[in-house]
């Protein structure tokens, strides 16, 4: 019996998505708040000083900084130098949108986490480098990850599911990294005269004669044929692997594109290492190279840094490497072809990493080194903005240069074309209903953190009731803070959506009120829970709603 009700519970779903206010004074209040535009005439961009070693570079004024856009010298309007992952970091950024500097000495001490996501791409995977891209986030994982951080682990193919999601839980990654598998689907024939995605791009949309030439007499001599059979069938292989090729090199960056986008109600910078053997972007194929700008000016619009993680395992392509290859070519007439195999593939990752900011590591032994590198130099960043002159910067099509004055020896680290110029965004107090809160909770991609909240939930088999679910919840009161007159303040659990079954989840929900609100007193309480029952639940949902101070 106990065996049977362990294996029905082990089918039920719970989801717990919380959004925690509450009244007094909260060190960071989560407002409810409608978002209108309104245009503004600064821009801004983030940069990154580092030394020879890689290092970041603080201390640095105005002053230091020689910005030009279009080669022209422009005049800074506003200046600050922001710790990435730190509390005042938010703050910061909106000072900077509306020009103006925040007073006092920011708390660079106080660490919110950084927000970091792992792109793995693998559908351009082989077996080899996808136990590279698992093992270089295993080792973040195990030993760079901090307990503030947020950390995803993000696929082209979505195979990891649900898990895809910013978490601070170890468990959560490590069960998102052991579901990651090679998607790589390479092309399928009985030749043994290798074509690369390489090979086809230049003998397609290049030209190649002497590569062609080259493929048609293996060929021949392979199936022993004519030069017509073998005609056909170098022409067909090719059109396939082009084909397939620019699928997956659009859908890569089409699932890129959109996680950026996403990441829009994440405030501050965020680190995306993009893991991959590497694609071929060709004008002249696709519209891959016009997927890669929009990409890069999404990072732009929302602080997203790329650092590209090359795993690929060497720089010579299966056409040319004769363990792989019986009939391997070392003629003039494809001198080119190995030096197009080691650059072609590693040309997007350069530029994803380039064009946002970050660097690309491509040495496939050493990834380790390359992750922490990334997150020593990405630790601060230096805040830019001024006021565009004329059109062009408006539509954000100049090109910047920002150099440290008589500092040769430090690199600047930019974004090196596109820049936010999007009309900032004011904020107009509204009031929602509390159903609106409750959807806009359940709708949202990421969890709001402002006030640490702690959830566990358990099944149990129960006389009378059958299977019944119990949650609770805990809210730190450290987070709390009080004025001279507000002695206590009460947190309310307003409501929880039980749903029967996951079929039936948007026809038939019940309701359950909570009971009435805990009180958090400054005397000396520092902890609020909650606990609440529910039957016949296959997930829930809660939400709290602040109310009123009570009365002295």
């Amino acid at each position: 019996m106990r065996r049977e009700f362990h294996q029905r519970v082990s089918g039920l779903l719970l989801n717990v998505l919380l959004i925690c206010v509450v009244t007094g004074q909260v060190k960071s209040q989560v407002q409810s708040d409608d978002v209108v535009r309104v245009k503004t005439e600064l821009v801004q961009t983030d940069v990154t000083v580092v030394d020879k070693r890689g290092r970041f570079v603080g201390g640095l004024r105005a002053d230091d900084f020689e910005l030009r856009v279009d080669s022209k010298p422009q005049s800074l309007s506003f200046f600050e130098e922001i710790t990435t992952g730190s509390i005042e970091e938010e703050k910061q950024l909106t000072a900077a949108r509306k020009g103006v500097k925040l007073s006092g000495t920011p708390d660079s001490a106080t660490d919110r986490g950084r927000v970091v996501f792992f792109f793995v791409d693998d559908v351009h995977l082989t077996s080899e480098g996808l136990n590279r891209a698992r093992s270089v986030i295993t080792h973040f994982v195990e030993n760079r990850m901090t307990a503030k951080d947020r950390v995803a682990v993000v696929s082209t193919s979505g195979q990891i599911g649900f898990l895809q999601q910013l978490t601070d839980n170890k468990a959560v990654l490590r069960e998102a990294i052991s579901r990651l598998n090679s998607k790589y689907n390479p092309e399928t024939t009985a030749s043994k005269v290798s074509i690369s995605e390489v090979d086809a791009t230049l003998v397609s949309n290049h030209g190649d004669r002497g590569l062609f030439a080259y493929l048609m007499e293996a060929t021949m001599k392979e199936f022993q044929t004519n030069a017509l059979n073998a005609f056909t069938i170098v022409t067909n292989r090719v059109r396939q692997i082009n084909a397939q090729s620019r699928m997956s090199e659009v859908d890569t960056l089409s699932r890129l594109e959109g996680l950026m986008r996403s990441t829009t109600p994440l405030q501050g910078r965020k680190l995306l290492f993009f893991i991959s053997d590497g694609f071929v972007v060709d004008a002249k194929r696709s519209n891959g190279s016009d997927v890669m700008r929009r990409v890069i000016n999404e990072a732009a619009r929302v602080g997203v840094v790329v650092y590209s993680l090359g795993t690929r395992p060497n720089v010579f392509g299966s056409g040319i490497d004769v363990s792989k290859n019986d009939y391997p070519d070392f003629s003039p007439r494809t001198a080119s072809r190995s030096l197009a195999e080691s650059k072609m593939p590693q040309e997007p990752l350069e530029t994803l990493a380039e064009e946002t900011g970050g660097r690309a590591f491509l040495n496939a032994s050493a990834l380790d080194d390359g992750v922490g590198e990334a997150l020593t130099e990405s630790s601060a960043y230096y805040l830019l903005a001024w006021r565009p002159d004329g059109e062009n910067q408006r539509s954000g099509k100049s090109r910047l240069k920002v150099e440290v004055k008589g500092r040769p020896d430090l690199r600047v680290r930019m974004r090196q074309r596109f820049f936010d110029f999007r009309n900032t965004e004011a904020v107009v107090k509204t009031t929602r209903a509390p159903d609106d809160e409750l959807k806009m909770a359940l709708g949202s991609l990421y969890p709001r953190r402002e006030l640490p909240v702690s959830v566990s939930a358990s099944f149990a088999n129960t006389v009378g009731k059958g299977t019944v679910l119990n949650a609770s919840m805990q809210i730190d009161g450290a987070s709390l803070s009080f004025g001279e007159r507000e002695q206590q303040a009460i947190v309310d659990a307003l409501s929880m959506i039980a749903v029967s079954s996951p079929a039936s989840s948007r026809n038939s929900t019940s309701r359950v009120r909570s009971s009435p609100g805990k009180v958090v007193s400054s005397s000396g309480v520092r902890r609020c829970h909650f606990h609440r029952v529910c039957t016949r639940c296959a997930s829930l949902s809660e939400i709290v709603k602040p109310v009123a101070p009570a009365a002295r």
